[in-house]
């Protein structure tokens, strides 16, 4: 028979699975198309499609619940780019909206590697 501990483990686990997931797909599509906007605008990508063939933006949209504490949010990862100024363009649209609406947190991830490659971050920011 279990113990007392094993069990309480074991719960507590399953709670902690049941509150994961995508509760912020929409905002963190909402964030992509916004990315992928900027991209497009300056060159980096032709179309949404080039932008996904390029394999340039990924997205999750996960948060965890553990009973009153909770974290997660929209998470942009964007690939292959080293330009300051780029990147600034996704913050700024980016904080255009979470001002209108500022949940979930959004986080950019910037690499300078590709997707494919070992993950070389090149900036972070957090919009809370």
């Amino acid at each position: 028979m279990p113990s007392l501990g094993t069990l309480l483990a074991a719960s507590s686990l399953a709670l902690a699975i049941s509150g994961c997931g995508e509760p912020h797909r929409a905002a963190a599509q909402q964030y992509i198309a916004l990315a992928q906007g900027v991209l497009i605008a300056k060159g980096v990508c032709s179309s949404s499609a080039d932008c996904q063939r390029k394999e340039l933006l990924f997205w999750e949209g996960g948060e965890v619940n553990l009973w009153v504490v909770s974290w997660g949010g929209a998470y942009v990862n964007l690939y292959a780019t080293q330009d300051p100024a780029l990147v600034d363009a996704i913050v700024e649209k980016f904080k255009e909206v979470h001002a209108r609406q500022p949940t979930p947190q959004v986080t950019l991830t910037v690499f300078s590697s590709t997707h494919s490659q070992s993950k070389v971050q090149f900036r972070k920011v957090v919009l809370k």
